[in-house]
């Protein structure tokens, strides 16, 4: 089971996502294949998991429809990477002796709060019960949300409207589908795996923003910010973006915080500094898209978040730059979310 499970996961959480950002990107960097990739797949499990909600429909045929379309667009961009469309790496810089050491540390503090929260944290309050409650009643009853996860009673469709749209906890009732493995297991010990080194590495990409050709500053960056991550986790509990990475990671609140919000600001802050190069603007706008989109699907306070960072940054942009023909760009990014919000607020 247990490489059965690794074997999902390597699929799920990478070859598909690899081959989905290769035929929505064509070719363009790794890094910005695999995160459009990813977001796109989270895209279609949301737009699958809101009609299968509503309409009482089966998880399991939910999952087997998102493995085709995910897979039949991933074959599609690996069709494309055998023609030559191959996601170029970034160019290569020689490392020097410190900045091996400082990625050292870096990768070595990254590996100590992961084991740490796998192995040395818990918090059992609504949200946890709430999210681990709902992936496990999903599993369980082969529905989409549809079971209060406090009392296992079937109700109406939207019956707690901003945690039946984002859908996070029914992905790891998905991934236990393809596993077998139980749901919150997977939630609380499989996923921040990957979630917790994904929000240092977006914060990381953040730090080349203020420098980039200074990689040892960046790095050295990268390990004050995970230091002050977990001092503040330690000393603001349950008060802090901080304090929900380090606990419970695998929450809305926690991907919110830590990865959502930096990861729009990143792409927000690359559009600006590639004005020039319209072709590296094109492909921003394509990462940029999912990722907004995606938000719907992680957590009801990106409804409001993800818009606010659009407007504000966009109107400043738009303001300085003079470039009007973005407004429509703008717009397609943050209606999903916008009318998210909507929906949770009237």
């Amino acid at each position: 089971m247990a490489i059965w499970t690794c074997v999902v996961l390597v699929l799920v959480l990478g070859v598909i996502p690899l081959g989905m950002g290769n035929a929505l990107l064509g070719g363009k960097s790794l890094h910005l294949t695999m995160l459009c990739g990813l977001f796109a797949s989270f895209c279609v499990f949301e737009a699958l998991a809101v009609p299968f909600h509503a309409a009482l429909g089966s998880l399991r045929l939910m999952t087997v429809l998102w493995c085709v379309i995910c897979g039949a667009v991933a074959l599609w961009g690996f069709w494309k990477f055998r023609r030559g469309m191959r996601p170029q790496p970034s160019p290569a810089q020689r490392w020097t002796r410190i900045q091996k050491l400082l990625l050292a540390v870096a990768v070595a503090l990254i590996l100590v709060q992961v084991l740490n929260t796998l192995l040395n944290t818990y918090y059992g309050n609504w949200d946890d019960e709430t999210y681990c409650g709902t992936a496990a009643a999903s599993w369980y009853t082969d529905t989409v949300d549809r079971y209060a996860p406090n009392s296992g009673v079937l109700q109406p469709a939207f019956y707690n409207d901003k945690y039946n749209i984002a859908a996070w906890p029914v992905y790891s009732s998905m991934l236990a589908v393809l596993t077998g493995v139980h749901p919150v297991i997977l939630f609380r010990t499989v996923l921040p795996l990957f979630e917790i080194p994904l929000a240092y590495y977006i914060a990381y990409l953040l730090l080349r923003c203020f420098w980039p050709k200074a990689r040892g500053k960046a790095l050295l960056g990268l390990v004050y910010y995970i230091l002050f991550t977990l001092l503040v986790a330690e000393n603001m509990p349950q008060t802090s973006g901080e304090w929900w990475m380090v606990v419970n990671g695998w929450t809305g609140k926690a991907l919110t915080n830590a990865i959502m919000i930096p990861l729009v600001l990143w792409l927000l802050i690359r559009l600006d500094q590639c004005r020039q190069d319209p072709e590296a603007q094109r492909t921003l706008w394509r990462v940029l898209l999912p990722v907004c989109w995606a938000s719907c699907f992680i957590s009801a306070s990106l409804f409001f978040v993800v818009p606010m960072e659009l407007v504000l940054w966009g109107g400043f942009y738009l303001v300085r730059t003079r470039r009007w023909g973005d407004i429509p760009r703008f717009v397609a990014c943050g209606l999903p979310v916008g009318l998210c919000a909507l929906v949770t607020l009237f």
